[in-house]
């Protein structure tokens, strides 16, 4: 499955879930459970009702209790725990707990959920649980490049939990960068590195760092005087986010043509290359929230407007 499949799997999903929790006020764990987690696990590609991939209520040793699910991998190991909450509970402030279930059954991430809110975390045989996403509903299919390591097609192997892991890392590095002051390649790598929790330097942060780094200095490069606008911002943190859903069909013009919502002067045709939208988004004073964001939100733009996922 790619990350354009992906993503438009998580839109039908997004839609369905959207239509219950408007509809459904004060959602129950068990309602969580049926009409939005078990459509969720679908996208990704799980079949809930094999119980050689998903196995419910998956005894743990913590407080002789049990994962609301657990994910198998073919062998038959849980390599993922999902924890699922009603529709007011913090989830954030139940991953200690959670952390605890997991550990105990050596699965190595934790999912936590109350519908409107994901939460993945990785769990290290002796560190506390590390936040890999905490993502809304809303942004889930935006960020489709960067849950694939979730999908059925990894089984949550060691490739798959690494891909996610760097693909998390990638995300807070960029939206660390954002802010810092210019450095080289070697000093920004190293200050990234020291604001990393102790214990949770590996090959796969080590990796995912670099490569974050590698792509905010290219972006950082785009946005010199030399390339950029001259009447238009020339650094990431002055250009405004946005995401697909600020963006409507411009009135009479060709499938693909977008205007922003907020300023009908911004327009977009996604009928261009990624770079080309990218440019042209940067030439408008505009950004998504990350550069791994990106993907989703043009494959989103060409979604609505009916086009291939692949542009020519």
């Amino acid at each position: 499955m790619d990350a354009s499949d992906l993503q438009r799997r998580l839109n039908e999903f997004q839609v369905i879930a959207n239509e219950v929790l408007t509809d459904v006020k004060d959602i129950t764990p068990p309602q969580v459970k049926h009409w939005i987690v078990s459509p969720f696990l679908v996208a990704l590609g799980w079949d809930p009702h094999d119980k050689k991939q998903v196995y419910l209520d998956f005894p743990t040793k913590f407080d002789g209790g049990h994962a609301d699910f657990a994910l198998l991998d073919p062998s038959g190991r849980p390599r993922m725990i999902l924890e699922v909450y009603g529709g007011k509970t913090p989830i954030r402030q139940a991953a200690e707990d959670a952390g605890k279930k997991a550990r105990g059954i050596n699965a190595p991430l934790a999912l936590l959920t109350n519908g409107a809110e994901f939460s993945l975390w990785y769990i290290a045989e002796k560190e506390a649980p590390t936040p890999l996403f905490m993502l809304l509903l809303k942004d889930l299919a935006e960020n489709a490049d960067a849950l694939a390591g979730l999908s059925a097609e990894y089984r949550l192997s060691e490739t798959g939990i690494e891909q996610l892991r760097r693909s998390a890392i990638r995300m807070a590095v960029l939206q660390m960068l954002e802010d810092n002051s210019e450095k080289t390649f070697d000093a920004m790598v190293a200050w990234v590195k020291s604001q990393v929790a102790p214990g949770a330097l590996d090959d796969a942060t080590e990796i995912a760092i670099r490569d974050a780094t590698m792509v905010w200095l290219t972006e950082e490069h785009l946005n010199m005087p030399i390339f950029a606008n001259q009447s238009g911002p020339h650094r990431p943190h002055e250009l405004r986010p946005t995401n697909a859903r600020d963006w409507e069909p411009f009135p009479k013009g060709p499938a693909g043509t977008f205007q922003y919502k907020y300023d009908t002067s911004k327009t977009l045709d996604a009928r261009q290359s990624p770079k080309e939208v990218k440019q042209a988004l940067r030439m408008q004073g505009m950004r998504t929230h990350t550069a791994t964001a990106f993907g989703g939100f043009y494959y989103a733009l060409r979604q609505r407007a009916g086009l291939p996922m692949n542009a020519n």
